[in-house]
């Protein structure tokens, strides 16, 4: 039978020697035998022993404690250790995943060039670290609500394209499906007639708290969609209105709509995190309904610095409509939009970034319904039949589905609101 010298055990365990001498002096682990020479010689039973001693004492457990337990073997004793060996295991497999994520992190945070990480290594990586994909979505949801500008250009680094970045972001967070799922996502929106809630009485109304703009003000609409906003404020306005989105489909309905009415509307396919205008160069931005895109707190900053002294931010932002909202509206805010805050929040946030409030009022519920889920709920019916047994698809319309009716059980909870600001 194989033995052990004490210095051979003390280093398999990574323990100082006097630690096995203490053990053996107090009785916790004495050595099976010694030689003619009177050394102490461990067995396999005793390092097993050994093990099991060292695996207790990384748990909490004092010296004492272990005794009774080595004492012991009952089934109560075998199924909790059992239990604690599986704790420890998977206390290892996280340490390994918050391994290989603090690497990725550092990367994104310091600039240092991630050339070589691309999606199909990040996903072995996880794989290889035990990430299953409950366990994945999980880190995506946390990392864009800790830091989503981060986890966006961390998306980018991958090698994704903006749009699936934020598709990644804001509906799936799963990038292995994310291909097939941006195509069933843009085949139900591309067509409604608003990407988001929004309806011509709040624009209008919104439009109405702009005082003082000048004759033809320059103007930019950011986050445009097909664009049902933009053509009211070339109309009201009597502007050339300039309308930026990253998906050219909807820029392309947008423009056979300007031609058919004859309205003053130049589109740009652009991201509204990378935008390449002039500083202080526009007298009004409006944002209906993107703005969590680029995330609410960059977007005050950054867009700011396009406005003009003076000029106006006129956006809409998901809030909270009472301080008491139902766990189950908090619950699933937590897990699609954590960010999501009161009107005197956003607010607050406007101020200490050099806006002057304007005006603020919450969106109907019909904002809500005309012109967007209702649609949206019948576009569904008709692409489930033509997309059936399609996962990918059918995880669309879920998400959907789903949050139409978590609006319809907690309007009263939350809803959208319009936000006026002038730049100091």
């Amino acid at each position: 039978m194989k033995t052990y010298r004490i210095t051979e055990l003390a280093q398999r365990f990574g323990l100082s020697r006097s630690t096995l001498l203490y053990y053996d002096r107090i009785g916790l682990l004495p050595p099976s035998g010694r030689t003619e020479a009177n050394y102490r010689r461990y067995t396999q039973e005793d390092l097993a022993k050994f093990e099991r001693i060292c695996f207790f004492r990384e748990a909490g457990l004092s010296l004492a404690e272990i005794g009774h337990l080595l004492e012991k073997t009952s089934d109560d004793s075998s199924i909790l250790e059992r239990r604690l060996s599986e704790i420890g295991q998977e206390i290892a497999r996280l340490k390994a995943q918050q391994r290989v994520l603090a690497g990725m992190l550092k990367k994104v945070t310091t600039g240092i060039d991630g050339s070589g990480l691309d999606k199909e290594l990040w996903l072995s990586l996880l794989k290889a670290c035990h990430f299953d994909e409950a366990a994945l979505k999980r880190w995506h949801i946390e990392f864009e609500r800790r830091a989503p500008n981060a986890h966006h250009a961390f998306l980018l680094n991958l090698g994704l394209c903006e749009k699936e970045a934020l598709q990644v972001r804001m509906l799936t967070k799963n990038i292995k499906q994310n291909t097939l799922t941006m195509k069933y996502f843009y085949e139900l929106f591309e067509d409604l007639p608003r990407q988001g809630p929004g309806c011509r009485e709040a624009t209008l109304k919104a439009l109405g708290l702009l005082a003082d703009l000048p004759t033809n003000p320059k103007v930019l609409d950011i986050g445009c969609g097909s664009g049902m906003q933009t053509q009211l404020l070339a109309q009201e306005l009597r502007t050339k209105i300039l309308a930026i989105d990253n998906h050219r489909p909807v820029l392309d309905c947008l423009d056979r709509a300007a031609a058919r009415e004859g309205l003053g509307i130049e589109t740009m396919e652009m991201s509204m995190m990378d935008m390449s205008f002039d500083k202080k160069s526009f007298d009004l931005l409006w944002c209906e309904g993107s703005i969590f895109i680029i995330g609410l707190v960059r977007g005050l900053k950054e867009f700011k610095t396009y406005l003009k002294p003076g000029g106006y931010l006129a956006f809409t932002e998901i809030c909270w409509l009472t301080d008491d909202a139902p766990a189950e509206a908090k619950d699933f805010f937590e897990k699609v939009y954590a960010d999501i805050r009161t009107t005197g929040e956003v607010c607050r946030l406007a101020a200490a970034e050099g806006y002057r409030e304007v005006g603020a009022f919450n969106l109907p519920e019909s904002a809500w319904w005309d012109d967007y889920y209702t649609p949206m709920l019948a576009r569904i019916q008709e692409l489930k039949v033509k997309n059936a047994g399609i996962p990918e698809a059918l995880a669309v319309y879920t998400e959907c589905l789903t949050e139409a009716e978590m609006f319809r059980r907690h309007s009263k909870s939350y809803g959208y609101t319009f936000f006026v600001l002038q730049s100091s």
